[in-house]
């Protein structure tokens, strides 16, 4: 008996940090504390012209082909791709919706995945 508890407890201390990262939402102005604590601490965290990328294992790394991922600007969230279920982003994500699986092998596009146009440059006057 005495065994079975120490190896629940010890399940339960390796569960942890999932479990701050089940049904995770982040919003848009979220602290990266905040969302540390959503979603537990990042794989890696990059900072690059103003701007700090933090990148979260998703499961589907090899089949989606990237990491979650969460981009602050002055400390404060201004964009999420998500790939996995179990997180969400409630503002508007710069990324397309992710084509489904059956689609992407038979090379074709899917109807709910948009890219928009890029803005027109503008000439120098």
């Amino acid at each position: 008996m005495r065994r079975l508890m120490s190896v629940m407890s010890l399940l339960c201390v390796a569960a942890l940090p999932l479990a701050a990262q089940a049904g995770a939402t982040i919003d848009p102005g979220m602290t990266r504390d905040q969302v540390v604590a959503k979603l537990g601490e990042p794989l890696s965290a990059k900072a690059y012209q103003g701007f700090t990328y933090l990148l979260y294992k998703n499961g589907c790394e090899k089949t989606c082909g990237m990491n979650d991922l969460v981009v602050l600007d002055s400390g404060k969230v201004v964009d999420a791709v998500f790939r996995s279920p179990a997180r969400h982003y409630s503002g508007t994500s710069s990324s397309p919706k992710m084509i489904p699986a059956a689609v992407a092998a038979k090379g074709g596009t899917s109807a709910s995945v948009k890219v928009p146009p890029a803005p027109p440059k503008k000439s120098g006057a």
